[in-house]
């Protein structure tokens, strides 16, 4: 695996935070991946994720959630609407925790940046998801710290994840800093719990199907 340095380039998360319509947010949260368009990722990919959600954390009744970076709410609205979760997204782009304020349009739900997330009461939370965020997170130790501080004892974290690294960059690629999210979240005190590979050819063809998976953790 070829790791660049980021002293090339330039971390720059403008993709995200210039979102400015709920199609500009489907096009960048799920880019075209292996002849998948967006919005058949956007159409498939969170009931399936719901499915390893609810078998593998299945006491979801009115938990309360963090949905760290929750983009417009995809994940968000199906859990309150299913089980009655309160869920509190956080997501480093005001367009995008605009967006999911109108998009799950329920009165369990609400966004903040993730500098606000200390405001709340430490370790509240029984479940928290990171659904393709970690991999692009520039500070990800500090990320995974805001998680775990979130969430009580004995609460759960579930992530999908690149097995590398894409870090957003100034000119436009994705870069890969050789960071290993599995190895950053036992460091900070998580076990893991459960792990497996997105499978189907409506969910992970080609190369996406050896080169991400989703894994549950537990605050120790």
């Amino acid at each position: 695996m070829k790791v660049q340095a980021l002293k090339e380039v330039r971390y720059d998360p403008s993709v995200f935070l210039n979102v400015e319509t709920v199609d500009d947010a489907v096009q960048i949260i799920l880019t075209p991946e292996e002849g998948m368009s967006s919005a058949h990722r956007w159409k498939t990919e969170a009931p399936y994720l719901m499915s390893i959600l609810e078998k593998h954390c299945p006491n979801l009744a009115k938990n309360y959630v963090l949905d760290y970076g929750c983009g417009i709410g995809r994940m968000s609205k199906p859990l309150i609407e299913a089980h009655g979760c309160h869920v509190v997204g956080v997501d480093i782009s005001p367009n995008m925790r605009a967006l999911a304020s109108s998009c799950v349009e329920n009165n369990h739900f609400f966004a903040l940046a993730p500098e606000m997330l200390w405001h709340l009461t430490p370790t509240m939370f029984d479940l928290a998801l990171a659904v393709w965020t970690l991999q692009h997170c520039l500070e990800l130790d500090k990320e995974i710290e805001r998680i775990f501080q979130s969430l009580r004892t004995g609460g759960t974290l579930f992530i999908v994840n690149n097995v590398t690294r894409a870090l957003p960059t100034n000119d436009g690629r994705w870069i890969d800093d050789g960071l290993d999210v599995r190895v950053a979240l036992h460091k900070a005190g998580f076990a893991l719990m459960a792990e497996g590979r997105l499978e189907g050819e409506e969910i992970a063809p080609g190369w996406m199907a050896k080169n991400t998976f989703w894994a549950t953790y537990q605050k120790q």
